[in-house]
């Protein structure tokens, strides 16, 4: 497909829900029980409105920045997502490699499916790894260290995951965690991929290749067999788990899937360098608050000491410039470029990258902003405001 066709986010997903099978889709765009959570997150976008100022910008807004040491060419980065080896055959490297040629930051998981080595090796530009580790602390200090040794740039530790959240899509489509499949199950799957032979095509071309290990894939760097991966389950991590990892990481330490000022607070005193204000996409506590509700209050309470990243709900470059104008100085992007990778790989992200930074300067022009660097909440309305 044609990553050039994808105008908007909103049509990636569109062309993504016909491009994989049904549970592979629903599994990219669902969340927990009544997806209320998942709403909401999308809903807390609309509900601000801009406060522009008129003849204020003269040529191209600047949308670069730098977060935690590293330059970006705009203040989006690719979250950790499970699975994507399945979503299309270029998989993680393929992501790594979109990220860095648009300027950014990919951010892999354990459970990506891909070795963290090769995908380190697989794109130049720096990459963060997300850390899972349901084996306790000593599978923790193994992947800490594997990532250490392996370049990556920042390390990314999941709060939000002590249980799984109920996906009732995934349960509907048979597939339950740890993913496990009956017959009646395997038999609806079967039917879906049938009527997506391109996909698996993909599939089948991409498992060939990896039978030919890369030299990035050693025997002491090789992934996970994908069936112990996809079942790893809970990751529980406690706050003296995540001080015992600062004490072992050297670079930046992030913790994602923070929704309140007390937890922004603990994440500062065990030594971290950044929270992500993350309620897992709604893919976790069906209920938890939409995070751009949350943001203002964690900004403002950590008042610099830390940087602050916004994830789940980002779903335009307008909703990336209401982040930054509400206190977070970058956001991460998740379901939007697992659309475009579903849809055409590796060009699929770039696409999406290049359709939010497109939609970025725009917003910004039009508001009469010149810089991303100069949001603040002065540049919004809160709800409501307009119409009382």
């Amino acid at each position: 497909m044609d990553a050039s066709r994808i105008y908007s986010v909103g049509d990636a997903r569109r062309r993504a829900a016909r491009s994989v099978p049904r549970a592979l889709f629903d599994y990219i765009d669902g969340g927990a029980e009544d997806e209320v959570t998942l709403d909401e997150n999308i809903k807390a976008f609309r509900e601000l409105a801009f406060r522009p100022r008129m003849a204020g910008t003269k040529g191209v807004p600047v949308t670069s920045t730098t977060l935690l040491g590293t330059t970006l060419s705009m203040p989006v980065i690719l979250a950790p997502c499970g699975l994507v080896r399945f979503m299309h055959f270029d998989g993680a490297l393929g992501v790594a490699r979109a990220a860095a040629a648009m300027g950014t930051v990919s951010v892999l998981s354990t459970v990506a499916g891909s070795s963290l080595e090769e995908v380190a090796a697989s794109a130049s530009g720096p990459k963060w790894f997300q850390l899972y580790a349901p084996g306790g602390p000593e599978q923790s200090a193994l992947l800490v260290e594997r990532a250490q040794r392996a370049g990556y740039a920042g390390l990314v530790v999941t709060l939000d995951t002590p249980a799984l959240g109920n996906r009732e899509r995934d349960v509907r489509h048979g597939v339950t965690q740890p993913f496990r499949f009956s017959a009646a199950s395997a038999s609806r799957l079967t039917a879906q991929v049938a009527v997506r032979p391109r996909w698996l095509a993909g599939m089948v071309r991409a498992q060939m290749g990896a039978r030919t290990p890369s030299p990035a894939a050693t025997a002491s760097s090789a992934p996970e067999p994908t069936a112990r991966l996809v079942a790893m389950g809970a990751s529980p991590f406690s706050w003296d788990d995540v001080a015992a990892i600062r004490g072992q990481w050297t670079g930046p330490l992030a913790v994602k899937g923070v929704l309140s000022a007390h937890d922004a607070r603990r994440a500062i005193d065990v030594g971290c360098d950044a929270v992500i204000v993350s309620n897992h996409g709604g893919r976790q506590l069906d209920g938890a608050p939409a995070t751009m509700r949350v943001l203002p209050d964690i900004a403002q309470a950590l008042g610099g000491a830390a940087a602050v990243v916004l994830d789940s709900g980002v779903r335009r470059g307008s909703d990336v410039v209401k982040a930054l104008a509400a206190g977070a100085d970058a956001v991460m992007i998740g379901r939007a470029y697992l659309y475009g990778l579903a849809t055409c790989g590796e060009q699929g992200v770039r696409r999406v990258l290049d359709v939010l930074h497109t939609e970025m300067v725009r917003t910004l022009s039009l508001m009469g902003c010149p810089s991303v660097s100069d949001l603040d909440p002065s540049w919004l309305e809160a709800p409501g405001a307009t119409s009382r």
